[in-house]
């Protein structure tokens, strides 16, 4: 294929894959999305993350989203594009046969529908960091590189925090590569960049201590949880299995040993391609969510970006003849990018399933259509996906926990009950009108908790039913 014609090519296929997800056709429904919304809606109108909202993440998705829909899927789909033309430039200066096959690989991966979850998730701008990050790396020629390899690693740990551990090999791999201190001078510098001024919008917001609280202590306390080595590898193969990802996982781990085995040029750095590979699965060794719903399928987003940088090392600088014949390397090529492609043609028929109906579908949810509530004015308690209706409304929460699942969750959670006579205090001072709460549903591993909030509810509110409704949950204040 002639040079332009794949450049042109990779760029109709990256800008189509990422008009699957625009917001005019996009019907995927998450709750994670819909929080960052919720957050991003928070910064534009002069609130602060954690201070007035709570959430775990790191902040600069919430700046992201506070561009608003469009804004979110423009970035999105730039940093995508950008990423494919400088890593098939790459390719192309390390001579591979077959130069496109890398950069589209690393498409069908971020845009698969199974992992991805539209395009507003922190996983996938961690691993288009990464790709970034490896594609400069191996740019001598770029003047500045090492200021731009440490603006994103700085980026990576101010999206998703375990994604610094996977960038950690190619770090490592940087650090090495240098003998001038003007180079780390330079690294440093780009760090900076991005921490000063998030950092300091927090601190002149006096929110520095509810950054560290939310962002940093809550995970370490609450998230990190230690399944046992076996448990982690049934979830992870079943997850892979799950997600169509085993075949291409398989193929990208087999093809990097067999390069180890053999003769190559860049040993130090197909060890840390594979290491990169083994460290994609970190957030699973600190969570073990992979194993708990499909809901965290999105954990193995840093693979798009790992297999693809594994299969370009082992390609480009192998010196085994075999593994550089021209018709192997596009057999295995087609044989890697089979299943996602299969994939994005799934994603592709099936844009009219409206995912959002999980929610949205509710009777009580209709009827809040039609009885639009107004700003601090509704408030639903357990169930995550109604952070929907919030952005929906374009209303805000009546209390900072627009979430809550860690009194189903965690039995030491919130003990003295502070954090929910806080939330009941917050509901009084607005007068609340709404309250979505499932009394069959078992929110809470302390009882003591369950009375306490419940006692609150018969107090002032009533649960009431709504036409078509079986299982009641929606609760009006009595002096409504």
């Amino acid at each position: 294929m002639r040079p332009g014609r794949a450049t042109l090519g990779l760029i109709a296929i990256s800008i189509g894959l990422s008009l699957l997800y625009c917001p005019a056709i996009d019907n995927l429904f998450f709750d994670d999305v819909e929080i960052f919304r919720y957050l991003g809606r928070v910064v534009a109108s002069g609130g602060v993350p954690y201070r007035d909202v709570f959430d775990h993440k790191p902040p600069l998705i919430y700046f992201f989203n506070a561009t608003g829909l469009w804004g979110i899927w423009l970035i999105n789909t730039a940093l995508v594009l950008g990423a494919t033309l400088l890593f098939l430039r790459l390719c192309r200066r390390a001579t591979m046969l077959w130069p496109w096959l890398p950069p589209l690989l690393f498409n069908l991966l971020i845009r698969n529908y199974l992992i991805s979850f539209g395009v507003n998730m922190t996983r996938a701008y961690t691993a288009i960091f990464l790709l970034y990050f490896f594609c400069l790396l191996l740019d001598g020629n770029r003047r500045y590189r090492y200021f731009w390899l440490g603006l994103l690693a700085a980026a990576t740990l101010f999206m998703q925090q375990d994604g610094i551990i996977v960038l950690l090999p190619f770090g490592i791999y940087a650090l090495l590569s240098t003998r001038k201190l003007s180079e780390v001078g330079l690294a440093l510098a780009g760090m900076l960049t991005v921490s000063a001024p998030l950092l300091g919008y927090f601190a002149a917001h006096h929110a520095l201590g509810s950054l560290w609280q939310d962002a940093v202590l809550f995970n370490f306390r609450w998230y990190v949880s230690k399944p046992s080595a076996g448990e982690h590898f049934r979830a992870i193969k079943q997850s892979l299995q799950n997600t169509d990802l085993q075949m291409t996982f398989i193929l990208a781990a087999v093809l990097g040993v067999v390069a180890g085995l053999g003769r190559h040029r860049k040993k130090g750095l197909l060890a840390a391609a594979f290491a990169t590979l083994l460290l994609s699965f970190i957030a699973e060794g600190l969570s073990g969510m992979l194993g708990f719903s499909s809901a965290f399928w999105y954990y193995l987003l840093p693979l798009s970006a790992s297999m693809p940088i594994l299969v370009f090392v082992a390609w480009a600088y192998t010196e085994e003849d075999w593994l550089r014949e021209k018709k192997n390397q596009l057999l295995y090529g087609l044989l890697l990018c089979f299943m996602p492609l299969y994939d994005a043609g799934q994603h592709l028929t099936h844009l009219s399933g409206s995912h959002s109906s999980w929610v949205t579908s509710f009777p009580e949810y209709q009827y809040l259509r039609q009885h639009k509530p107004a700003n601090h004015q509704l408030y639903a308690f357990g169930n995550n996906d109604w952070v929907r209706a919030y952005n929906e409304f374009g209303i805000y929460s009546p209390c900072q926990w627009i979430y809550l699942h860690f009194w189903r969750w965690y039995p030491g959670w919130d003990p003295g009950r502070q954090q929910l006579m806080q939330i009941e205090a917050g509901l009084l001072h607005y007068h609340t009108q709404y309250i979505i709460y499932n009394p069959q549903a078992n929110e809470f591993n302390d009882p003591a908790a369950r009375a306490e909030w419940e006692s609150f509810l018969n107090k002032y509110y009533q649960l009431s039913t709504v036409p078509g409704s079986t299982h009641p949950i929606l609760w009006i204040r009595r002096s409504a």
